[in-house]
């Protein structure tokens, strides 16, 4: 983002043009691996104020003149989609990794270890992401990936679930 200041100073681009770089070359960039990650809440927020600096630095707003995030997307028109499209790619892969052959992949998605697990709370899982983003259970799940258009389906409503709720909650 900051190597292509250039490009956000210029004024013959267009707002909308800039907005299209920044997606493929930063939020790509960004999101490298987001297939295998664990989102906490914690990330969740850490996503969703670095594509507000992103949006920031397009308009070249200063953190001084205290506009709010909600003002600044409906300067852009845009809603917040860096964390939805992680999600969608993260059910997308899952569903891909669950229907392949591969047992050790499986095994490891699915948090299946030898051994006792430490004491405490059970930490977040990757599995425990695809849970709480799909609403359904780990038997409904497994039944629905194994097609593949009832998946693509369900993760379709997941992310617009996600997207009705993030525009609610911001």
């Amino acid at each position: 983002m900051q190597d292509l200041v250039n490009i956000w100073k210029d004024k013959t681009i267009t707002l909308q043009l800039k907005i299209k770089i920044m997606k493929t070359l930063v939020w790509t960039v960004m999101t490298y691996g987001a297939e295998g990650w664990t989102i906490k809440k914690k990330q969740e927020k850490k996503i969703n104020s670095a594509e507000m600096w992103f949006y920031r630095r397009l308009l070249r707003i200063n953190w001084r003149e205290r506009r709010t995030d909600q003002s600044i997307l409906e300067e852009l028109n845009e809603e917040r989609k860096l964390l939805n499209c992680i999600k969608k790619r993260k059910l997308t892969f899952f569903g891909h990794t669950c229907r392949s052959k591969c047992t050790l992949m499986k095994n490891i998605l699915q948090g299946r270890m030898e051994g006792k697990r430490q004491r405490g709370r059970p930490r977040i899982n990757y599995f425990d992401n695809i849970k709480s983003w799909t609403q359904m259970t780990t038997r409904e799940i497994y039944d629905v990936i194994l097609e593949r258009d009832v998946w693509r389906q369900m993760v379709h409503e997941a992310v617009r679930a996600a997207n009705v709720l993030g525009s609610d909650a911001g």
